[in-house]
């Protein structure tokens, strides 16, 4: 908690204190996680400038490369959040690295990759993934499960505008941004990642 937060809480256990009745006690309880949970809701976070950064564009400019350098890049952890999953060389970079150990975990819209994927590329993707141990899940609690980053043995991070799809590759305009060795801004990254893999549903395969 930091000294904001504390100071929020308390001014809420104050007022809790200073009433005497069971019932005004109870609002106030409620009240203190009101005012808890919104402060923590509109969090931002400043953090160091640190590490190398790198930068690719599509179509046809790097991006598809650089997703995939990101992930060759991992050692021990890979922690993928993505909107559109249909890309084979990004699917067959997770795949490498998941053989030498690499512990990956990979959390994806639920309706752009199974309820309204046609073409049943994403469907073939991610039950790949599963079929060599990566933990995938679906997520629908959200109307679009928009983000699109990776993050790699907790130092590194991949964000951008960029689907993890043959179209972001070869015919849309898209940008990839990596930051190498920011152990911090990983850590926010995966904060973010650990809450909606916990709001996801395993992907179950269909053939």
């Amino acid at each position: 908690m930091d000294k904001t937060t504390g100071m929020v809480c308390a001014l809420a256990t104050a007022a809790l204190l200073a009433t005497g009745s069971a019932g005004a006690k109870k609002r106030h309880e409620t009240l203190l996680e009101t005012v808890v949970h919104v402060y923590e809701a509109n969090q931002r976070y400043e953090l160091p400038s640190t590490g190398s950064i790198e930068v690719a564009f599509s179509p046809d400019e790097g991006s598809e490369a650089l997703v995939v350098k990101v992930i060759d890049s991992a050692k021990t952890e890979l922690r993928v959040l993505a909107y559109s999953f249909t890309s084979a060389p990004v699917t067959s970079a997770l795949l490498r690295a998941k053989k030498p150990g690499v512990d990956v975990r990979l959390v994806a819209d639920q309706k752009s990759n199974r309820s309204e994927d046609r073409s049943g590329k994403a469907r073939a993707a991610l039950s790949a993934l599963v079929n060599t141990g990566v933990d995938v899940r679906l997520i629908s609690v959200y109307p679009i499960h928009h983000d699109k980053a990776i993050i790699a043995d907790r130092q590194t991070v991949e964000l951008g505008s960029y689907n993890y799809s043959d179209a972001a590759a070869h015919r849309n305009s898209e940008n990839v941004f990596v930051n190498w060795n920011n152990p911090k801004l990983a850590q926010v990254y995966l904060g973010h990642f650990e809450r909606n893999y916990r709001q996801g549903l395993p992907f179950e395969r269909r053939y």
